[in-house]
């Protein structure tokens, strides 16, 4: 993979990421934000950041100035049977100091191109959390139109409201 926008490059996760992921995975934030895996410890780090090098459906979000990872996004499949096989779930996460610079929105679009006219995707899905208002915002503003709200906690004894909002987008 390899897709070049003004300030982006989505492009597969290298070694020497490593640094840049480890970042992203030790913030509690990231993870309480997006479900992203956190860990503190570095061997866990490496371990999840070796199944990512491996992972076909999740990419580097690297500044295009200097191959430097701010991020990372994914077209998760959703499944290969039922009309699931040309469906794919768009994922996002950008760093916490590279917020706000529109970079997340950039590599949305990129993602967007490539799903439709390179995948030949019929649908786009995306997640939020709903406490997380800057991800809803960007679906919104790539035409993604909210569907419905799930309770994503299985467990009887929480009480918590984590809920996912869910926005799709058709060509």
């Amino acid at each position: 993979m390899h897709l070049v926008g003004n300030k982006v490059v989505i492009r597969n996760f290298e070694e020497k990421d490593f640094d840049s992921f480890y970042s992203l995975v030790k913030n509690k934030r990231n993870h309480e934000l997006s479900g992203m895996e956190y860990t503190v410890d570095i061997n866990e780090a490496k371990h999840i950041f070796n199944r990512y090098l491996k992972l076909k459906t999740s990419y580097c979000i690297s500044l295009k100035e200097n191959s430097l990872m701010v991020g990372i996004i994914e077209l998760n499949e959703r499944g290969v049977t039922g009309g699931l096989e040309s469906t794919r779930e768009l994922g996002f996460i950008i760093e916490e100091k590279y917020r706000q610079q529109h970079l997340a929105s950039e590599a949305v679009e990129l993602m967007i191109k490539y799903g439709f006219e390179d995948l030949k995707l019929t649908e786009l899905w995306a997640a939020a959390e709903k406490h997380n208002i800057a991800p809803q915002k960007l679906l919104v503003k790539h035409n993604f139109k909210y569907i419905y709200e799930v309770n994503q906690d299985f467990s009887l004894l929480d009480n918590s409201d984590d809920l996912l909002e869910y926005y799709l987008l058709k060509p």
